[in-house]
């Protein structure tokens, strides 16, 4: 589909944020062979939290009720699969056209971490760009617009280090910072 875009609209290069990617590298790696990857590495509990928060919000508003139990199961299940096939593929891209960006790296220093996967996809960074990243930052401070609090045996009944031990693999392949939860 993205080659069909591009055809049609252009542009000349596409930026693609999903996690479903993880599990599709050798796919993305055949369809766009000359592609720069940045892979975001951050702890699966937060990521797993985030996401049934998230659903978990959606879902009163179109159904009845909800199942926490039923949501946290498919995504418990559904991020250790897209970590497996991470795992299992990430060292088929080019290492000259791939960064892993570690989440608590990028939190550090948000703006430093825009530069080097801007260097690894020889972009330049210039004056204007750094500028214009400098005021967004500026502008959208964390915290912004509120924080969610997350709960994850309050609101789903799950235990953040039973969900951890299950990505052993994960944290063994990156260093990835675990976060409290």
């Amino acid at each position: 589909m993205l080659q069909v875009l591009t055809f049609l609209r252009g542009p000349n290069q596409w930026v693609l944020k999903s996690p479903q990617h993880l599990e599709q590298i050798p796919a993305l790696l055949a369809t766009f062979p000359d592609a720069t990857f940045a892979i975001t590495h951050r702890d699966p509990v937060s990521v797993i939290q985030s996401a049934i928060t998230m659903l978990a919000y959606g879902d009163r508003m179109r159904r009845g009720s909800i199942e926490p139990e039923a949501l946290t199961e498919y995504w418990v299940d559904r991020v250790d699969r897209l970590l497996r096939a991470c795992v299992r593929d990430r060292d088929l891209l080019p290492a000259d056209r791939t960064i892993d960006v570690l989440f608590h790296e990028f939190m550090a220093d948000d703006v430093a971490m825009v530069e080097r996967i801007y260097e690894r996809n020889n972009r330049p960074m210039t004056p204007a760009v750094r500028a214009d990243l400098d005021a967004f930052m500026a502008d959208n401070p964390r915290g912004k617009h509120g924080r969610i609090a997350y709960d994850l045996r309050g609101q789903f009944g799950v235990d953040p280090a039973d969900v951890r031990a299950r990505f052993g693999y994960y944290f063994e392949r990156f260093p990835v910072s675990v976060e409290e939860t």
